[in-house]
């Protein structure tokens, strides 16, 4: 019986990849891994330019394929523009990740709508334009990989309901639009990382970071590049009969 090698089963060679939110934090890794997959990766950004055009350079200059793209995947005007302008240079978009995403930490007592409607505009409202978009011209063995959180699943570490709430919208999409969209081909999955580590996190919440960890199986917290594989998986041949599922990247840390 013919396999395909497990190299095969991952590679993206000649496959075009947006990544929204992608030149920062786990937009970095999600960008870098599918560029080190064989992708030509569009970064897309909306007020990072310097971190967006840093990390196009980054892979440019390792021998992979990227470009960077500005836009306000809250604007609807905006995304339309986005996904005209990718399809008329690159003429398909194989790939598209859901990544632009904002946190907000407030008292639901004190929570104004202005900041409700912003934060949901952006978590929310950006991946359904995006999703929306793609789905017009996205061709069968395509897939879309949303960027949820563990907060949609389990309360997150006091003061962001607004920000679960989005997450959970983001799930509770997936799935349907899974459903939807399976029967042209198109797999639809998300992600939900846990606590990501970074030099600014341990510096402004050492006691987080070490709960967290302490509380992990695998003791310790996600990196970009955790998130980046996992997105990688969702979006190659390897999950190809993966749909509406959403993979919870943690080390474990739902399990205590």
């Amino acid at each position: 019986m013919k396999t395909l090698q497990a190299p095969l089963l991952f590679s993206l060679e000649g496959k075009v990849a947006l990544v929204t939110g992608g030149g920062v934090n786990i937009g970095r890794g999600i960008s870098r891994t599918l560029a080190e997959a064989g992708a030509k990766v569009l970064v897309a950004y909306h007020s990072s330019s310097s971190a967006a055009e840093k990390t196009v350079q980054e892979i440019n200059n390792e021998g992979g394929l990227a470009e960077a793209f500005r836009v306000d995947v809250s604007e609807e005007k905006a995304v339309e523009a986005l996904f005209g302008e990718i399809l008329k240079k690159e003429g398909a978009l194989d790939i598209l990740v859901n990544n632009s995403g904002v946190l907000s930490l407030s008292e639901q007592s004190e929570l104004s709508v202005a900041e409700w409607d912003r934060i949901f505009g952006i978590n929310a409202r950006g991946v359904f334009l995006c999703c929306r978009e793609a789905a017009k011209s996205m061709h069968p063995g395509s897939a879309i990989v949303n960027v949820a959180s563990i907060n949609a699943i389990h309360p997150g570490f006091g003061k962001s309901a607004h920000y679960d709430a989005t997450k959970g919208a983001v799930a509770a999409y997936t799935r349907s639009l899974a459903a939807e969209l399976g029967p042209s081909g198109i797999r639809v999955n998300a992600v939900a990382p846990g606590l990501i580590d970074s030099p600014q996190l341990r510096k402004r919440a050492p006691e987080l970071v070490e709960s967290v960890v302490r509380r992990s199986p695998l003791g310790r917290l996600s990196l970009p590049e955790d998130i980046g594989a996992g997105v990688l998986f969702l979006a190659s041949r390897a999950s190809g009969n993966i749909t509406g599922q959403l993979l919870v990247i943690d080390g474990g840390y739902l399990l205590s």
